[in-house]
């Protein structure tokens, strides 16, 4: 395990301030995130930094030694982030926002000029991009996972199906020409198939199958790329498969430049979610962004 220097900079503040609460208002995190670092590098260290008390988080002797060791390099670091806010003319707020990567470039991308804010990108699965708003780290996601976490207020934006869909220059006649109640000779037609995914998505693609078929794909795509734009690309000039969401393949579809093979005989249906911390020092801009985002997602559905 590495030391994360957000640790070190959580540690400073809870022993300068004096309380989790306090510190996390410092940092603009969540009081768990602020548990979690200093938990974090407790079990690094191996020593407690501090003593817990119902008021007060009182250094240990161990973190009285570690607070004046690191406190030059600390200081140093915010000292020059500071500068360098300011020579670049940073002194608006900063909110960071997780999402995929298609996600962004079909809805985010180019609305970011119009807003009067910093915003930083971080694209992720929605596991990953979940846990990082929980401790602190994004001001919002979209995510295709809820649950019934208190800090975290979910907001349901789309419903996407997946749909397996064809390059144009694909020869689908024998398809066509089976009949749908015949699984085998379905599932053994699309297997035969060239098939696009990303890394990610292979997951997706067992997912459909297991409901389709019962059983995980007993293949792997042909072609792995870098994300769901890259196979609509692919096959709008060539032939193959993919399974991609109806929300990503609205345009192609109607510009006739893919072909909507199946559905499946279930559809593989999947909500997406906006996230956010149910406190935030940032409720103005944090809404501005939802406000488009929800507006954007509609256009797409209809």
């Amino acid at each position: 395990m590495k030391a994360n220097l957000e640790w070190f900079r959580t540690f400073k503040a809870i022993y300068e301030i004096g309380t989790l609460s306090g510190a996390a208002k410092e940092l603009y995190l969540t009081q768990p995130g602020v548990s979690l670092h200093i938990n974090s590098l407790e079990a690094y260290t191996g020593f407690a930094l501090f003593e817990r008390t119902p008021r007060r988080m009182l250094p240990t002797e161990r973190g009285k030694l570690l607070y004046q060791q690191i406190l030059p390099s600390i200081s140093h670091l915010e000292d020059v982030e500071t500068k360098f806010k300011k020579k670049a003319g940073q002194d608006r707020i900063t909110i960071t926002i997780g999402m995929c990567e298609e996600t962004f470039q079909q809805t985010l991308e180019h609305n970011i000029p119009t807003f009067d804010f910093n915003i930083i990108i971080q694209f992720g699965k929605s596991s990953y991009l979940k846990e990082q708003l929980k401790k602190g780290f994004l001001d919002l996601i979209i995510t295709n996972e809820s649950d019934m976490n208190k800090d975290i207020i979910y907001t349901h934006l789309a419903r996407e199906t997946y749909q397996v869909v064809a390059g144009k220059q694909s020869c689908l006649n024998a398809f066509n020409l089976l009949k749908l109640k015949d699984k085998a000779a379905i599932e053994q037609w699309l297997i035969e198939q060239s098939w696009y995914s990303t890394a990610t998505e292979m997951d997706v693609l067992n997912a459909f199958w297991h409901i389709n078929f019962g059983h995980a794909a007993p293949f792997t795509a042909n072609y792995i790329v870098p994300n769901k734009f890259s196979i609509v690309r692919c096959l709008t000039i060539g032939k193959g498969l993919g399974l991609l969401p109806n929300l990503i393949t609205k345009d192609s579809l109607s510009e006739n430049k893919l072909v909507k093979l199946w559905d499946g005989y279930k559809p593989l249906e999947n909500d997406l979610y906006l996230a956010k911390r149910s406190k935030t020092l940032f409720e103005d801009q944090i809404r501005q962004v939802e406000e488009v985002l929800i507006q954007e997602y509609h256009t797409i559905k209809t």
